[in-house]
């Protein structure tokens, strides 16, 4: 008994802090055999765990058997209820603040299973990681002179370059021209994590703003954005919800308030049986009517599509793109254990204003649900239309994105665009365009300035050729008629990265939408959106 002693505790912890949230009304309510049935189970529950403790052929954590249980009991009620153990709570908390405490940088592992890190995107300016000098490419090899090479990213390595504010932590950075290691002491600060990385324009008078999801913080971000691209004056604008998991239900109220009427209807949420409603509407709207089109595909879900659920309703913005996921179930967040670990309970579903329930059917299994609809979306398997489910929010104007050709995923799989564009850069490659001429400071620049570097640092048919020439060196195998017919693409993705490595990330993503056939298709019905709102006006 003593042995087991500490496993009961443990379990008598964690499972009535999850049975507590979830029978402790019935239980003040005077319901004394909901009470006497929650102790018996958690009895069972124990002794059950006590037995495998002892006697199953292999030693497991009690910690491990309990948190894998609780997410089985999950499992039996939705796709969306979720248990969270201490790593997976603090990352939920820190996307709902909106901030983490870190370097500000965007990694991804060197290669597949490597502990190795690349950073991806430059250090945003006042973080940690800029004030240090790191940069685009680097490669973080060591951590407190400890080789990361076996370590895994989110387990390892993410925790030790994540920690309180003011504190240190040495990293040793490879960078593609240095001899030797890099060795930097960095001192942590508060982080944000915008969820509005993308606000320009894409054509003169059309503002383009992309949402990667919903936050505390994207509210306040969306008024940032809606500022500088002078919304008073704007003609038109392009928002972009494409692969938006979604997340707090208060900031997609917000953002829809930054489109519709004060007193309108945004969404409304219905309990267990339908039997309480909550209506949320518009707090102070706008008197702005500039033409919307808003981006979804198949990967938008929850908060993105109360927004363009929404818009689509009260006529305000028009719809392309893909048919969005599908999910229309509010999950409330109980905090477990102290604040360590968190539950977050479907506890109803959400309507738009024309009382459309977006959620899909689940009742096949869950992995049907999340898997097999994007495998046949992408004609990855034969459709069956009389058994598929409706759900999510439909485009006004289906645009599929274009699907990359052999060639393309060679050379990505390869990494060729990326050591081709150094090259370039470095001048291993003559071309003469001069990279040369754009300054470490770029962002200080004047617009026309800016204007001119971007325009004298594209690249030319002749860079193009030189880069069919370096496929061949490196045994890439195709034919002429293919790479003529990707020519438009694969120079897109040479300029990308030479805009990326110049001028920055945001340089970088504008211009990878010239070549986006969703976007592009956006741009060409702004008059059917401008005709959307003129009727709607009309109408009243």
């Amino acid at each position: 008994m003593r042995n087991r002693l500490p496993l009961i505790l443990f379990v008598l912890v964690l499972v009535t802090s999850v049975l507590g949230g979830l029978v402790g009304g019935r239980v003040r309510a005077g319901a004394e055999s909901s009470t006497r049935e929650a102790e018996e189970l958690i009895l069972k529950f124990s002794e059950v765990l006590a037995l495998i403790e002892a006697s199953h052929v292999r030693e497991v954590s009690p910690q491990t058997m309990v948190e894998n249980a609780i997410q089985g009991l999950l499992r039996t009620l939705d796709p969306h209820s979720s248990f969270f153990a201490t790593p997976d709570y603090s990352r939920l908390q820190e996307e709902q603040r909106g901030r983490y405490y870190g370097l500000g940088i965007t990694i991804r592992a060197e290669a597949p299973g490597s502990g190795r890190v690349l950073v991806v995107e430059p250090p945003v300016p006042g973080t940690p990681a800029y004030k240090v000098g790191i940069k685009t490419g680097d490669v973080i090899s060591e951590i407190h002179g400890e080789p990361i090479e076996d370590w895994d990213i989110n387990e390892d390595v993410i925790p030790h370059l994540k920690g309180p504010k003011g504190t240190t932590v040495d990293i040793t950075v490879e960078r593609a021209g240095e001899k030797e290691p890099l060795r930097f002491t960095i001192e942590r600060d508060e982080i944000p994590l915008f969820t509005i990385k993308y606000a320009f324009q894409v054509q003169p008078g059309v503002g383009y703003i992309r949402i990667d999801k919903f936050s505390e913080t994207t509210g306040s971000e969306l008024d940032k954005a809606l500022q500088d691209l002078g919304q008073a004056n704007m003609e038109a604008l392009i928002l972009d919800l494409r692969s938006n998991p979604g997340g707090a239900l208060k900031a997609a109220i917000e953002v829809a308030d930054r489109f519709l009427e004060k007193g309108q209807l945004v969404v409304t949420t219905r309990s267990r049986d339908n039997k309480e409603a909550h209506p949320f509407k518009t707090e102070r709207g706008s008197e702005e009517k500039f033409p919307m089109i808003v981006l979804i595909d198949q990967n938008s879900a929850s908060a993105s599509e109360i927004v363009a659920g929404a818009l689509q309703d009260h006529h305000r913005a028009l719809i392309v793109g893909e048919t969005s996921f599908g999910k229309a179930l509010v999950q409330t967040i109980f905090p477990l254990d102290g604040g360590k670990r968190g539950l977050a309970l479907t506890t109803g579903k959400y309507y738009t204003p024309n009382n459309r329930l977006i959620q899909r059917d689940y009742s096949d299994g869950f992995y049907d649900y999340f898997y097999r609809r994007r495998q046949a979306a992408s004609g990855g398997e034969e459709t069956h239309p009389e058994k598929e489910d409706a759900g999510g929010i439909e485009p006004d104007e289906s645009v599929s994105p274009a699907n990359a050709s052999k060639l393309l995923r060679e050379i990505a799989r390869l990494d060729l665009f990326d050591r081709f564009a150094s090259k370039l850069l470095t001048q291993e490659i003559e071309t003469g365009i001069p990279f040369e001429k754009v300054p470490d400071d770029y962002t200080s620049l004047s617009s026309l300035d800016k204007e001119r570097l971007l325009g004298e640092t594209r690249i030319n048919p002749e860079v193009l050729e030189g880069f069919r020439r370096y496929l061949i060196e490196q045994e890439v195998e195709f034919e002429d008629q293919e790479f003529t017919e990707d020519a438009d693409v694969l120079a897109n993705h040479i300029q990308r990265r030479i805009y990326l490595e110049l001028f920055g990330d945001r340089e970088g993503y504008r211009i990878s939408l010239d070549i986006d056939r969703q976007v592009q298709r956006a741009l060409d019905l702004l008059p059917r959106a401008r005709s959307l709102i003129q009727k709607s006006l009309a109408s009243r």
